[in-house]
């Protein structure tokens, strides 16, 4: 019997061994410090810091308006907690931005290969804005964009 438990044991442990030790992620914030210093004009409706934040992360900011499933409120009583979600068949790197607060860039996410690209965060937004998700498949950018009204005091309206 501890002879079973011995090689039991000894399997699991080689079994433990032979499995990747970690995933890597990457620290944007080092690698691409001048997307994180990219802001949005003060002006409503206006794309012009996000395209180039866009630009900055993936080289270009030549987007297609398919492909992506983006779901946030039309109106956020709270701005300080607004729930964003995004969904696709498939992507390498996904980024989210967005025109209410000085700073475009909100977050980079890269997709391993097997890796389904669905995720939901809370983000902060000082006032109505934009929020943009762009996806990079297979070399090509996809984007969806969707205006969310804060309320000021939570007020609906």
């Amino acid at each position: 019997m501890e002879r079973r438990k011995f090689l039991g044991l000894g399997l699991g442990v080689a079994a433990v061994s032979l499995a990747p030790v970690s995933a890597v992620a990457k620290n944007y914030r080092k690698e691409l410090p001048k997307v994180w210093t990219i802001k949005n004009p003060d002006k409503e409706n206006d794309l012009s810091g996000v395209n180039e934040a866009i630009k900055a992360v993936f080289g270009s900011d030549k987007t297609e308006n398919s492909g992506v499933k983006l779901k946030a409120p039309d109106i956020a009583e709270n701005g300080a907690v607004v729930p964003v979600s995004f969904a696709l068949e498939k992507a390498s790197k996904v980024a989210l931005f967005q025109t209410a607060n000085p700073e475009s860039t909100v977050a980079i996410w890269d997709i391993p290969e097997a890796g389904i690209p669905e995720y939901g965060v809370r983000i902060k937004m000082k006032k109505t804005g934009t929020v943009v998700v762009v996806a990079e498949v297979d070399g090509k950018l996809y984007r969806a964009d969707k205006v969310v009204k804060v309320t000021a005091g939570g007020c609906g309206g």
